[in-house]
């Protein structure tokens, strides 16, 4: 049975497609089979992907989700297989994603009129929940239905956080939220911990913020700031494919590693992070 694992965080430009592409990878590295579910309309990662959204049109997280006669789809039909690593060298049955369409943002408006809403992903995904070691979600930037319906059906969140004052100030939204989820729809929700994202050692307020995101919050990684992500997109590879030894991609391992283990501890002292 899969543990579901859902990326989220109601501020945007978080990095929360940064780290779904880079756990799920991780995890497939590690030997693990793992399906990507991209839960936002703007479809980002399934472009980090390397898919053209266009090109899945019919056959995507909107054909899973809709009630529609003659759009919707098994779930099966709607999965697609990953390469992961430069050259395809790890085996190909360990990753794969349900991509996401623009039309996400119209279905979305339609879910509020459908019975038990909140529910929805959580019923489609049981037929295949066996199938995989990992189900790892990339939430839109907003409490939305669809991030409702990823927290109402997943084991565990995660949540990116960008090291900035307004980013760390938009928790407590967040938490609510949470709080509200384990209450009414899924009381095993566990939130995992904070990954601070966009780290500069460099600057007074992003320190700060992140002594704060240690002191109050399970900080379980810390990523620091660089073009890697960028240049991988171009490529449809997640930075622990494209530069395995770069000090991001330890980070996001340690977090991989973490999630198998099941122990949701940051080692190491957080005055000890690289300059």
């Amino acid at each position: 049975m899969s543990e579901i694992i859902a990326i989220a965080n109601q501020k945007g430009g978080v990095a929360k497609t940064i780290t779904t592409h880079n756990i799920a990878v991780g995890l497939a590295m590690r030997g693990k089979k793992v399906l990507m579910v991209d839960l936002d309309s703007q479809a980002s990662l399934t472009i980090s992907a390397g898919m053209e959204p266009s090109d899945t049109a019919d056959n995507s997280i909107v054909s899973v989700l809709t009630d529609e006669p003659g759009r919707k789809r098994d779930i099966r039909e709607c999965i697609h297989p990953v390469e992961v690593g430069e050259k395809g060298q790890f085996p190909q049955e360990y990753c794969y994603i349900i991509p996401s369409i623009i039309d996400l943002a119209d279905l979305e408006w339609k879910m509020f009129a459908r019975v038990s809403r909140e529910l929805i992903l959580r019923r489609a995904l049981e037929p295949i929940k066996k199938d995989y070691d990992y189900i790892v979600i990339d939430c839109p930037p907003q409490l939305s239905i669809l991030t409702i319906n990823a927290l109402s059906c997943a084991n565990g969140v995660i949540i990116p956080v960008k090291t900035d004052y307004l980013s760390y100030r938009g928790l407590t939204h967040l938490n609510d939220t949470i709080a509200s989820i384990q209450t009414l729809t899924n009381p095993g929700l566990k939130v995992y911990g904070v990954v601070a994202t966009f780290y500069e050692s460099r600057t007074k307020n992003g320190t700060a913020i992140l002594m704060e995101l240690n002191r109050e919050y399970n900080l379980i990684g810390i990523i620091p700031k660089t073009v890697l992500p960028a240049q991988g997109v171009y490529k449809g590879l997640s930075v622990v494919e494209l530069a395995p030894k770069h000090k991001m991609a330890h980070a996001y391992m340690d977090i991989v590693d973490m999630i198998i283990s099941g122990k949701y501890e940051r080692k190491g002292d957080i005055n000890d992070v690289e300059k």
